[in-house]
């Protein structure tokens, strides 16, 4: 177990205790009671992630809840980043939680639907805790002030360093405050430095986190004597840009929701455009996660394709369309987007190609997916 994954833990065990206590006291009405089996809630972003969230809760209501549950047959393991482990007497059960709130038994091929706002409750407070707050830059910017030092951990490996902003009028520019903390930063890196973008949390004096997204390149001027780092490296949050250009980094954007836990929610939201755009992020910075949420299939075969190659393609740049495609009507189940991409393979000459998506989704308030994926080869740019 990671130190990220220790201290996650105890915050949120030592943070609810009394108060599950009290609850359950009261309950009892001052007397003596036999604890219901514990049911532990454990968030965590992928299962790969070094950074877990785990809330112990001892409830009789939650207990009466289960025991209520109605049980159907289900084959289904749905992807998700909550997962709830119960002592039902002498069994211990495991379940996957899904976005309508079901619990998904996959040892017993069973789905429990379950109801009870406190339930629900303790779901979303685990979560709250593991996850940081989705603030626009403007707000952000008041936190991550000028020359302020700021905690940042990254989501997957659970890994912390102290870092200041320096500059960034659109986006934080930001250094790590000492040697200590820029070997901790190459480490998360996997000990080279990269533009790819990555999922974290800044927090300010022990303050509530803040979802943002960061990459692994030092560059440009001003740096802090002694910490072994050349130049900045930037942090973007929702909303912010990029210096140049002024324009949102969809890159950036996408990791921002993941730092959230939101990338289910913003798929739900995003146009077949901009679901598109997404599978070039997942590519782009080998998020399996968000590739895995865009396809309808998950045993698609062009998903299954792109999960191995995943690792040699070093980018996908789509060319900016001279118009945005028309989103489609409301009502409208089926959409088709195309995009003219330069694919930069390890050991190979950039490759021009065209992909033909093919979306379709459950309703109107459903989420855009990939129902088929063809590539065919394009002439380049000129």
């Amino acid at each position: 177990m990671t130190a990220g994954k220790i201290r996650r833990l105890l915050q949120v065990l030592l943070g609810f205790s009394a108060l599950l206590l009290a609850a359950n006291a009261a309950s009892a009405g001052g007397r003596a009671k036999e604890a219901p089996g514990p049911v532990t809630i454990t968030i965590q972003s992928s299962p790969e992630s070094g950074l877990v969230t785990e809330l112990v809760v001892r409830s009789p209501a939650v207990t009466r809840a289960l025991s209520k549950a109605k049980k159907e047959p289900d084959s289904r393991s749905p992807l998700t980043d909550t997962y709830i482990t119960w002592k039902d007497g002498g069994t211990s059960r495991r379940f996957a939680v899904d976005e309508s709130g079901n619990w998904h038994e996959e040892a017993a091929g069973l789905r429990w639907e379950l109801s009870g706002a406190e339930l629900e409750a303790y779901i979303e407070a685990a979560r709250a805790a593991h996850y940081g707050r989705l603030l626009p830059w403007e707000e952000a910017k008041k936190t991550v002030a000028m020359k302020s030092i700021c905690t940042v951990t990254d989501l997957e490996t659970g890994l912390s360093f102290k870092a200041q902003r320096r500059a960034g009028r659109s986006h934080a520019d930001m250094q790590p405050v000492t040697k200590a903390d820029t070997a901790i930063m190459k480490e998360i890196y996997g000990g080279s430095w990269s533009w790819h973008r990555r999922a974290v949390l800044v927090s300010r004096e022990g303050g509530p986190a803040i979802a943002a997204s960061m990459h692994g390149m030092p560059h440009g001027g001003d740096g802090i004597p002694g910490n072994g780092f050349s130049g900045h490296f930037c942090i973007h949050f929702l909303g912010s840009s990029t210096h140049g250009s002024k324009n949102v980094d969809p890159d950036h954007q996408w990791m921002v929701y993941k730092a959230a836990g939101r990338l289910d929610e913003a798929l739900r939201e995003a146009s077949p455009y901009g679901v598109a755009q997404a599978f070039l992020v997942a590519l782009n910075q080998q998020e399996t996660g968000l590739l895995q949420r865009i396809f309808a299939d998950p045993k698609h075969p062009q998903l299954l394709h792109f999960q191995a190659a995943m690792k040699e393609i070093q980018g996908i740049r789509a060319k900016e369309p001279k118009e945005l495609p028309e989103p489609p009507g409301e009502d409208a189940t089926t959409a088709e987007i195309l995009l003219d991409t330069t694919v930069y393979r390890e050991g190979h000459k950039p490759e021009h190609q065209v992909f033909h998506f093919r979306m379709k989704r459950g309703g109107k308030d459903a989420p855009w997916q990939i129902e088929d994926l063809s590539i065919t080869a394009s002439a380049p740019s000129m």
